[in-house]
C-alpha cells in the first residue's frame, strides 16, 4: 500500500454546522439522556482532497472528503464507501451526524462507479449502474480505495497542518451502501465471487482474492448483498474476521434477487458478533442521505426521498452509533439491541428486527 501522497490542494469548508437545536428524547445511555438519531455536541466541519491519486495504480485519482469534529482528539476513524452511481456526498447526512459525535468521517469516491459515469450513460443510467457492479476493474479497485485512504489517514495524522494528531489509527471502522456495502464486506474479510466479472480475469471462477485491511476493526454495511450475481458466493463470507452491523428492510431489493435474500447473506455469516437490522418498509434508497451537502445533484435526490427516509435514517443512524460506540470506542456500557432501538420506531418504519450470529 502506498504511504506516498499528494494532496497539495483542499478546500476547507468553512461552514460550522451547530448542534445547540438538536432534539433531544429519552434514550439512557452511560447514565445520560440522549438521543442517538439526532447530531452530538460537538460541532464538524469537512476538507474536502478532489485530486489525490494513488502513483501504485496507476494515479488513480481517489477524492476524499474528511468530517472533521470540533474537540479534543484523537477521534475514532470511520471511511465511508459510496454505492454505485454515488459520490464522496451521497452519505453527507450521516456522516456529518457521527463527526457531532467524535468520529471522524473520510468519505471516498470511487471515480469508476461515480456520479459521473452513472450520467455518461444517458438514459440508460440502470444499465450502467448494473454494468459497474461487474466491472473486474472497479470491483477490485474499490477495497484498494479504502485501504488507500487510510494510508492517507496515516500520513495526515503524521504531517498535515490541520488533521495532525487528529485521528486515533488503532480505532478504524469501514461503512458504506449497497456496492459500498460490498466494500465494506470485502475490506473485513469476504472474499469477491469472480463469477460475474467482466472482462473475466484469470481464473475468473470462485473466490476472487484477499483485499481485506487488518487497520480495520469493525464494519457497518447498509444494503449488504446475498450470494449470488453479481457480488458473492456462498463461500464469500467464511473470512469475515470483525464485527459486522448490517443493515436492511422489507422493500430493500437486490439486484435479482427479493429483499428477503440478505437476510440469506446473513445466514452465511460466520459466528462472532454480528448483527443484521431488519427495518420494515426500507427500500434501497433510504439507506444513503446527501442532506447538507452543496452537491446540487445529491440534494435533487435527497429532496425527492426526504419523506420516505426519515423514519429508516433515524433508526440506522441511532443503530450505526451504538454499534461503533461498542466496537470502536469499546464503551463498556454500550450494547446494540432491539430494546435500545424500539424507542425509534414510528411512521412507516413501524417495526424492527435485530438478528443476531
Amino acid at each position: 500500500m502506498s504511504m506516498q501522497t499528494i494532496p497539495i490542494r483542499f478546500v476547507l469548508s468553512v461552514a460550522l454546522f451547530s448542534t445547540a437545536s438538536a432534539g433531544i428524547a429519552q434514550d439512557v445511555r452511560s447514565g445520560t439522556t440522549i438521543d442517538l438519531s439526532a447530531h452530538g455536541s460537538l460541532s464538524s466541519s469537512e476538507i474536502d482532497f478532489p485530486s489525490i491519486v494513488d502513483p501504485e495504480r496507476d494515479n488513480r485519482t481517489v477524492p476524499l472528503k474528511v468530517h472533521v469534529p470540533y474537540g479534543p482528539g484523537p477521534f475514532p476513524v470511520v471511511i465511508v464507501s459510496h454505492g454505485a452511481g454515488g459520490n464522496r456526498d451521497a452519505n453527507f447526512a450521516q456522516a456529518r451526524h457521527l463527526a457531532t459525535h467524535g468520529y471522524i468521517v473520510v468519505c471516498i469516491e470511487h471515480v469508476g462507479s461515480n456520479t459521473k459515469q452513472a450520467l455518461a450513460g444517458g438514459l440508460r443510467i440502470g444499465k450502467t449502474i448494473a454494468a459497474m457492479t461487474r466491472d473486474s476493474d472497479e470491483v477490485l479497485n474499490r477495497p484498494k480505495d479504502v485501504s488507500f485512504a487510510i494510508d492517507q489517514v496515516m500520513r495526515w495524522n503524521g504531517e498535515h497542518t490541520q488533521l495532525h494528531n487528529h485521528f486515533d489509527l488503532k480505532r478504524i471502522g469501514a461503512m458504506g451502501h449497497s456496492f459500498g456495502a460490498f466494500t465494506t464486506l470485502v475490506v473485513c474479510g469476504a472474499r469477491p465471487a469472480l463469477d460475474w466479472m467482466r472482462p473475466r480475469i484469470v481464473n475468473g471462477r470462485g473466490l476472487g482474492p484477499d483485499l481485506h485491511d487488518k487497520r480495520i476493526r469493525c464494519g457497518v454495511a447498509l444494503s449488504p448483498q446475498g450470494p449470488g450475481d453479481p457480488f458473492f458466493l456462498k463461500e464469500s463470507y467464511a473470512s469475515i474476521c470483525v464485527p459486522l452491523l448490517g443493515i436492511s428492510g422489507s422493500k430493500d431489493k437486490q439486484q435479482n434477487f427479493q429483499p428477503e435474500h440478505r437476510k440469506v447473506g446473513f445466514q452465511w455469516w460466520p459466528d462472532g458478533p454480528h448483527h443484521l437490522l431488519w427495518i420494515n418498509n426500507a427500500n434501497h434508497l433510504s439507506f444513503s442521505d446527501s442532506t447538507g451537502s452543496k452537491s446540487r445533484r445529491s440534494n435533487r435526490l435527497s429532496e425527492a426521498l426526504a419523506s420516505r427516509r426519515e423514519d429508516v435514517q433515524r433508526i440506522s443512524r441511532a443503530a450505526t452509533l451504538l454499534f461503533l460506540d461498542q466496537h470502536l470506542k469499546q464503551q463498556p456500557s454500550v450494547s446494540l439491541s432491539e430494546s435500545s432501538l424500539r424507542k425509534y420506531e414510528r411512521g412507516i418504519a413501524d417495526k424492527i428486527q435485530l438478528l443476531k450470529k
